[in-house]
């Protein structure tokens, strides 16, 4: 039987050119030998399979190379270039420092920097995952790779750069490699299939690259996986089942049904999930997914962010067309909440099917919203009339584009005030200066045009109080204090509203907005105002601070000194 050898050992690059993904790495090298300004050591990072081990061997062959060519690539046909090829090489030595990482090792490796190359110019020393050596190793380490003999070069690789002490970083060139694209990975997975005599669907070398999370190592060992499984055709569904991976059709299915606001079908297609022992945390992970491309795809300058094959960048961008902004940004939201209390659930089943529900009237409460501002008297030019309850508009009842009132003449806001008598419609034809200015002479418009009734102290007196009882029952119990021991005066339509202190004036000034709509509603008087003052008749209220409390105590109990003195109690300033 023919020796197999793997395809990560069998494609490995062998040239500066054929490395994937990291041609800002290799650009660098390639100049640097070019120029001849080599370091005496570098440090390559990154994580795993993405080109560090790789890289550095190739350096070491074109630096040894005879006949370097013009852009800085070996010949591959020197006899320094064949030893390497055929690992019979002597001009490069690699250290495996998780399994030699004493002090040492590191003196046997610098006791052999003293021997010049036999064959090229430079002896390479590449010790891979430098990480794992020890700190007294790596001070050991220091003055040879601080100042090495002409002929020896060292390149440390690791994937965890930040437990490199800052003396070993200081002392290299540090190269920090990049993830491979999923693109990327899939182009080289199809040269591979071709050289391989595989036959593939796109969509299948693709589910392999995101697999691979960035790594061609990975993404190779899992591409001879699927061969081995599938034969010499790699089909998306096969690799979609071996892999345990998530089909995108039932994305899409449920998408659609979301947007039919059909949930039988998404808890029947849900339960499908399930009993094909899919776990239910990846399956809210790949639907948020799903729905951050629909997002991407809304708009062509964002499709290249899709990291899929073509085919399925069209199918995403037709779904994307039938839903809307709106949809996608309040789904992803409730995606997001539902992730973060996944692991706090007990039942998680029933967290991620409630999400599911939400999701699906999320479209009937957009399309609501839709209908509610079609039907919205400033925008389908109707009048209100004196029967017409005042209401302060909302502003995304009027977030049109101030560009569509271009053509209409500008009007200033206070011929606005002083036309009271306009309906809305002869609103809308006006131009105020800004949108703010619309909403602040509709909400005129519509307060003149109702008639308040009248109030008295006495009627405002027992709104306080019912509204400090409500207050009480929810819990405020600070706020239905202050409005139960504040005096209250009324002229001129503005209540006068006299607090004890300061920090009760602040707590008041943050409900004060509120306060205010939920009076004028109550009362139907849309012209009361509401001044907070602080009480100057009375001696204010003081807040007294838990040392204020002990002092004023102990004064009629002395006792409490001792018991402090005696027990070494401390008071919380």
């Amino acid at each position: 039987m023919e020796n197999f050898i793997v395809s990560a050992r069998k494609y490995r690059p062998q040239l500066f050119n054929t490395v994937v993904g990291q041609s800002h790495i290799t650009n660098t090298l390639k100049n640097a030998i070019v120029a001849k300004q080599l370091a005496q050591a570098y440090l390559f990072c990154g994580p795993r399979g993405v080109g560090k081990t790789t890289c550095a061997r190739i350096f070491a062959k074109t630096i040894n190379c005879t006949n370097i060519s013009q852009n800085g690539e070996a010949c591959d046909t020197c006899e320094s270039c064949l030893s390497f090829n055929s690992g019979a090489s002597l001009n490069v030595y690699e250290l495996d420092a998780a399994s030699n990482n004493s002090v040492e090792d590191i003196r046997n490796l610098v006791d052999q920097v003293r021997f010049a190359p036999q064959l090229g110019e430079y002896k390479v020393y590449i010790i891979d995952e430098v990480h794992m050596l020890s700190t007294s190793a790596f001070n050991a380490f220091l003055k040879t790779l601080e100042e090495p003999p002409k002929h020896a070069k060292f390149i440390l690789a690791t994937t965890e750069k930040h437990k490199i002490i800052p003396t070993i970083l200081s002392r290299c060139q540090v190269f920090n490699f990049n993830r491979i694209k999923t693109d990327d990975i899939s182009n080289h997975l199809a040269f591979m299939a071709k050289s391989e005599g595989v036959t593939f669907e796109p969509e299948a070398l693709h589910v392999i690259a995101q697999k691979a999370d960035g790594g061609l190592r990975d993404a190779c060992s899992i591409f001879d996986q699927m061969v081995a499984f599938t034969g010499n055709h790699l089909s998306y569904k096969l690799v979609v089942e071996n892999l345990n991976v998530l089909d995108y059709d039932y994305y899409f299915k449920i998408t659609d049904a979301f947007l039919g606001q059909r949930l039988p079908d998404i808890m029947v297609t849900f339960d499908e999930i399930l009993k094909k022992g899919f776990d239910t945390h990846n399956f809210l992970i790949g639907l948020g997914e799903h729905l951050r491309n629909l997002l991407v795809s809304k708009d062509a300058q964002t499709i290249p962010l899709l990291e899929v094959s073509e085919s399925l960048k069209n199918r995403y961008a037709e779904q994307s067309q039938l839903c809307s902004l709106n949809f996608l940004l309040r789904a992803l939201a409730l995606i997001s909440k539902t992730d973060v209390n996944y692991k706090s659930a007990k039942n998680q089943r029933l967290l991620i099917e409630m999400a599911l529900m939400q999701l699906t009237f999320l479209t009937a409460s957009s399309e609501a919203e839709k209908k509610k501002d079609d039907l919205n008297p400033f925008l389908e030019n109707t009048s209100v009339t004196s029967k017409t309850p005042a209401k302060e508009p909302k502003i995304s009842a009027i977030q049109e584009p101030e560009q569509k009132y271009a053509s209409k003449p500008s009007v200033p806001f206070e011929q606005l005030k002083i036309k009271s008598a306009f309906s809305l419609n002869e609103v809308k034809k006006m131009q105020p200066t800004s949108i703010k200015e619309v909403n602040l002479a509709l909400t005129e418009v519509q307060t003149e045009k109702t008639e308040d009734i009248e109030v008295n102290l006495e009627v405002i007196q027992g709104f306080l109080k019912n509204y400090a009882e409500t207050k009480q029952k929810h819990g405020h119990r600070q706020i239905a204090t202050i409005f139960n021991t504040s005096e209250v005066k009324f002229s001129n339509n503005t209540i006068f509203l006299a607090v004890n202190n300061e920090t009760q004036k602040e707590q008041l000034l943050e409900i004060k907005q509120n306060f205010v709509d939920d009076m004028r509603k109550s009362l139907q008087n849309n012209s009361i105002l509401l001044d907070i003052q602080i009480s100057k008749n009375e001696i204010q209220s003081k807040v007294y601070k838990p040392l204020d409390v002990f002092l004023a105590m102990s004064e009629k109990n002395p006792a409490l000194l001792e018991l402090k003195k005696r027990f070494d109690l401390e008071i919380d300033y």
